[in-house]
């Protein structure tokens, strides 16, 4: 849910309109409120206020201090502050910093790749989650970055199921006790896109590695690893062909199910329903061709391919495939646009509906 923050917080910095229009001018405010509204599987229906701060340190690069706050219909909470600052005399310096609290009541599938891995009934669960990310970064080229990475994350779930009755499956399924992570690590990226929110050009490349060690506080002592490249290729004038592949490996002897590597939701394969697919190893590769279909508007054809992974017992089953098309609407000159997918699996019949501002990738 934090990707329409980031959305929303960088926008100014993508927007230098030249005309100084009535409507036009409305970029250049230093303060920028919006109302939201969603729509995915997880959810239902999502209704928040976002917004963010733009302000620049030393005339560095425009800074910015974003906010999103949503309620959803499946009365789960989510406020979360996020920002960018830039600093330093040589303009390559910039900190992104995200902490947030949700309440989240939500569903427990099991863990694993085979529908009777899968529980006959998910359990019903309310999660409580605090979460603190840091990063400094560093440009050491015009399209290469280096940082380092600090996470905290607690979270505490409870149920009224019975436990027992499931066995030992759920003993590191973090529905039991609460937990505390401490997490260290460190971040590549490349990124020679032309645009951040709907780019028709360039390759992004990120990947990004946390250590949780208990002498640091954690509860558990595990690692985490991820993997995300995309590249976008004009094929006609407008019309755009991306893929990206992305693969999460979590790495320990125990750790809780929320920390696993998950399939589905609105980003990461279209179609299935985020939390019903999940193990200590994901892959996945998706593409989507972007049509222009008259000014600000344009559509979607688009499909994808993955799985997940146990790294004890690795075993193939046959792989989760969603695909689907949509429907875009700029809002602005920084080609943020409004999402409308519609898409399935071929693990059931139903359709899953999307409705949320930016691109799945």
């Amino acid at each position: 849910m934090h990707a329409q923050t980031d959305s929303i917080a960088t926008v100014t910095d993508s927007v230098k309109p030249n005309k100084i229009s009535r409507w036009d001018s409305l970029f250049d405010w230093n303060f920028l409120a919006v109302p939201t509204i969603a729509y995915q599987p997880e959810t239902n229906w999502s209704f928040g206020l976002a917004g963010a701060y733009y302000f620049k340190l030393n005339d560095e690069k425009t800074s910015d201090i974003g906010f999103y706050m949503a309620y959803t219909l499946n009365k789960q909470w989510n406020v979360n502050i996020l920002s960018t600052m830039y600093f330093g005399g040589n303009k390559r310096w910039f900190m992104y910093t995200n902490v947030g609290f949700k309440r989240y009541p939500d569903l427990f599938y099991g863990i694993g790749n085979n529908s009777n891995q899968l529980l006959a009934t998910p359990i019903h669960y309310s999660s409580d989650n605090v979460y603190l990310t840091a990063q400094p970064q560093y440009y050491i080229t015009d399209h290469w970055i280096v940082g380092a990475n600090l996470s905290l994350r607690w979270e505490q779930a409870s149920t009224a199921a019975n436990l027992d009755s499931i066995g030992t499956f759920c003993s590191t399924s973090g529905l039991e006790k609460p937990y505390f992570m401490v997490g260290l690590g460190g971040i590549i990226s490349y990124d020679s896109r032309d645009q951040q929110f709907y780019p028709s050009r360039g390759i992004f490349f990120k990947t990004v590695a946390s250590y949780y060690e208990p002498y640091l506080g954690s509860t558990y002592r595990m690692g985490k690893i991820s993997v995300d490249f995309r590249h976008f290729v004009p094929v006609y004038k407008e019309l755009i062909f991306g893929w990206q592949a992305y693969t999460e490996w979590a790495l320990g002897n125990e750790k809780p199910f929320q920390l696993l590597p998950t399939l589905g939701g609105m980003d990461v394969l279209r179609g299935i329903r985020r939390g019903t697919w999940c193990d200590d190893a994901l892959m996945a590769v998706q593409a989507e061709l972007r049509i222009p279909i008259w000014r600000f508007l344009k559509g979607s054809i688009f499909s994808s391919i993955g799985d997940v992974y146990n790294l004890e017992n690795w075993q193939w089953s046959t792989p989760k495939i969603g695909y689907g098309a949509g429907l875009r609407v700029a809002l602005n000159k920084a080609k943020v646009n409004v999402r409308f997918d519609v898409a399935r699996q071929n693990y059931d019949n139903n359709w899953s509906f999307y409705l949320t501002i930016k691109e799945a990738f």
